[in-house]
Formats: C-alpha cells, structure tokens, sequence
C-alpha cells in the first residue's frame, strides 16, 4: 500500500511516515506540506491513499481533496486532523474524502484506517459520527437531503 502524507507540521508527517513505514504492506512514498504540494506529488507518484490534514496554509485539505478527485480518482483521501468541526467534516465528505480521522486515534486505529478504506471501507471517527448519525436522521424525517450530503 502506497501512502502520501500531507500536513503542514514536519513532525507530524516524518512522526507518521515512522509508524506507517513500520507496516511490512505500507510503504509512505512521499510528504507533502500543503495541499497544492500534494496535488503535484499525488499526480506524479499516484500513491494509494493521501493522508490528508485539513487545516494547512495556502490550498486547504477540503481543496486539495477536490483536485485530486479530478486529478488523481483512483486515489483514496482519508482526513487525518484534529478538526471535529461539522463544517469542516461536511466539507471533506462533499469534497471527495472517504474517512475522517482525529490526530487522537491510536496507531492501531490508524492502521485499520488505512487498510479498510485501502479494501473499499469509509471510516469516520466515533468522535464525529454521532455528530454525521444524528443530522442525516433529523434531515431524513425532515424529508429533505442531509446538510452532510448537500
């Protein structure tokens, strides 16, 4: 498994480049400090999944996930940020993302994170799906689309 790993804080892309690399199936084939890096480094090293912080200088998670949508499809974006925001969890869902995960989740969470969403599986963090849960039911017996999904 071929994984990017985007945040705008070196210590928290070289810490994790050294849990993942760890892995005997992952391997981090690249870092990247803002969102527009990640785009550049996505389309040239089509990686597997991008590790995507949300909040970063210059072009955001939430942007970056739209172009690589469009640029790099076949590559998952799982959100990796200490953002439990509903805005910014609507956002990265709207924008393509297909997990989102708080800096707080144990490596071995992280790990299932990536394999499972590597295999086809969505993970959103138990902190925030209550939150996901809650607004998609009050929307559905409201009848009308869930603010998540708009």
């Amino acid at each position: 498994m071929r994984i990017l790993i985007c945040d705008d804080q070196a210590i928290t892309r070289e810490g994790l480049a050294m849990l993942l690399n760890l892995e005997r199936d992952i391997e981090v084939v690249g870092m990247a400090e803002d969102g527009a890096q990640a785009v550049e480094l996505t389309v040239r090293l089509a990686p597997d999944l991008v590790l995507m912080d949300l909040k970063m200088p210059g072009v955001n998670g939430v942007e970056a996930t739209r172009q690589l949508r469009t640029r790099a499809p076949q590559t998952k974006i799982l959100v990796l940020t200490t953002y439990d925001d509903d805005a910014w969890v609507r956002e990265a869902i709207r924008a393509g993302a297909v997990g989102y995960l708080l800096k707080d989740t144990s490596r071995e969470e992280l790990i299932k994170a990536v394999r499972g969403t590597l295999a086809g599986k969505s993970y959103i963090d138990p902190a925030v799906a209550g939150r996901v849960l809650t607004q998609m039911n009050a929307a559905q017996e409201a009848g009308v689309t869930p603010a998540i999904l708009d």
